[in-house]
């Protein structure tokens, strides 16, 4: 629960999700660069969801959930290595040594991404978005570094495996 105190805690974003939640947010505005800054927040903790049509809608069962107490133990904790590169939870800087950067990537798509889904471009940028703001070098980065792989038309993702 404390996470969704938090996601709401921020006027911008409450009140992002008060239009989204009175089905008062056009689209036109879902798009713009302050909506989408709050919305990864949202998006990530269960509050709204994404609909396959593009559109959103906010999820009122999210509150009904009791929080898992082994939930928290079981998430993935940033490797000790890249500590350094997190503050309360987001990404404040890209490595700029690309060995740093590949293992943060890895860590990225290891903890935002399922194996056996596809992702739309916005989904992409929606779960970079949890993390840091610059989606497109991070979506970038994955692609090169062979973590993520891409239709040629650019419309969705994929996460690849490691070799066992």
């Amino acid at each position: 629960m404390d996470q969704l105190h938090a996601a709401l805690a921020d006027p911008e974003r409450l009140r992002l999700y008060a239009r989204i939640v009175l089905d008062d947010l056009p689209r036109r505005e879902a798009d713009s660069a302050v909506a989408r800054k709050h919305l990864g927040r949202l998006l990530a903790t269960g509050l709204v969801e994404r609909l396959p049509d593009g559109s959103l809608r906010a999820d009122s069962a999210v509150f009904r959930r009791s929080p898992d107490p082994v939930d928290a133990h079981d998430r993935p904790t940033v490797p000790r290595r890249l500590t350094g590169f997190f503050a309360h939870g987001r990404l404040t800087a890209i490595p700029v040594r690309p060995v740093v950067r590949h293992e943060l990537l890895v860590h990225l798509t290891d903890t935002l991404f399922d194996a056996d889904r596809t992702y739309s471009e916005v989904e992409v940028n929606d779960a970079f978005r949890t993390v840091h703001d610059d989606t497109a070098a991070l979506r970038r980065y994955c692609v090169t570094d062979g973590l993520l792989v891409r239709t040629q038309d650019g419309s969705s993702y994929r996460r690849v495996l490691a070799d066992a």
